[in-house]
């Protein structure tokens, strides 16, 4: 990993080829500046991503006790309920470290939110989620050498800071404990990715059922109310309807509790189901959803502390992969792993 630096007076003094003096002045008294040099100093700025905070006439990485935690558009809706929980957590590790959680809600891609923050050199680093393929934000942080931790995986050749959960592992786990138990008609109900978790929680599914030689029958509508409650309806009231039904999410298994009680099957006996997050809507459904909880305060904790080390040493960890936590309730009974 590169060393860690942020732009200061001197990179827009020097990279212009004026003196620190003449920079310095071009970007806080322009008046003073002569328009070949005024004119100058900015081009360097937007470049290098300066910005003057506070109107200090000098700048250098001082730990400023804050974390930045930027939002893509749309992660805050009220299904979210998960990355609500998340957040709380993050800013509650980040007290225990003695710093403060800043929240940026901008941009669909939230690289104008990073962009305005290192130039206005507020935040000590960034804590990422809902980590994408490829994403920009892990690119232009890894290209300005920018401590980050992120809760998804990061690609191969950029920095390895991060935590994530093992959704195929343990969603394969948990599909084999249910064809353990007897079922022999399990059914998968996703969405249709929308990051590499949809993916993976799907993948656990298929790896459990072709291990056992067993038909898949697989959903995975878009995110929207009718979409899943016609996939829902295609499930149960099909042909050869499923003895259990995995899903990729707690919203989605409340989702089925209410379909089968229109239906009078009752969950748990007729019907087996399992979540995916260990949210507050899943614990709210009656009976207790077996589901797979993820640990927001342990990855935010780990989060935290991996990125603040990465800003007083950087180095070169690895990632963490952690499973998700089984809780089992009455929807469906599991045998011993």
């Amino acid at each position: 990993m590169s060393t860690r630096h942020k732009p200061t007076i001197d990179d827009e003094a020097t990279a212009p080829g004026v003196s620190r003096p003449t920079g310095s002045t071009a970007l806080h008294d322009r008046d003073r500046a002569s328009p070949d040099r005024r004119d100058l100093v900015p081009l360097s700025i937007h470049d290098l991503e300066y910005r003057p905070l506070g109107g200090a006439p000098t700048l250098r990485w001082q730990h400023s006790g804050w974390l930045a935690h930027p939002l893509p558009a749309g992660e805050l809706t009220p299904a979210n309920m998960i990355m609500l929980e998340f957040i709380h957590a993050l800013s509650t590790a980040a007290s225990r470290r003695n710093h403060h959680l800043l929240l940026a809600a901008g941009d669909d891609s939230g690289l104008r939110d990073i962009r305005e923050l290192i130039g206005s050199s507020t935040v000590d680093a960034f804590v990422l989620a809902t980590v994408a393929p490829h994403d920009p934000r892990i690119a232009l942080l890894a290209r300005r050498g920018i401590p980050f931790a992120s809760f998804g995986r990061t690609e191969p050749g950029t920095p390895q800071s991060w935590v994530d959960i093992d959704n195929r592992s343990a969603v394969s786990s948990l599909t084999t404990g249910l064809i353990r138990q007897g079922h022999s008609t399990v059914a998968f109900l996703g969405y249709a990715p929308q990051g590499r978790w949809d993916v993976e929680r799907e993948g656990g599914y298929q790896d459990a059922l072709t291990a056992a030689d067993l038909p898949t029958i697989a959903a995975t509508p878009e995110p929207d109310g009718p979409a899943v409650q016609h996939a829902i309806d295609a499930l149960l009231d099909g042909n050869r309807p499923p003895t259990a039904i995995v899903t990729g999410s707690d919203v989605l298994a409340a989702a089925v509790y209410a379909a089968a009680a229109q239906r009078g099957i009752q969950i748990g006996t007729d019907l087996a189901v399992t979540g995916f997050d260990g949210s507050l809507i899943g614990r709210m459904l009656t009976p207790a959803l077996t589901t797979l909880a993820i640990p927001t305060g342990d990855i935010a904790q780990r989060l935290v502390d991996r990125v603040l080390r990465e800003l007083d040493e950087p180095g070169d960890e690895p990632g963490e992969l952690i499973m998700p936590e089984r809780v089992v309730g009455a929807s469906a009974s599991l045998p011993d792993r």
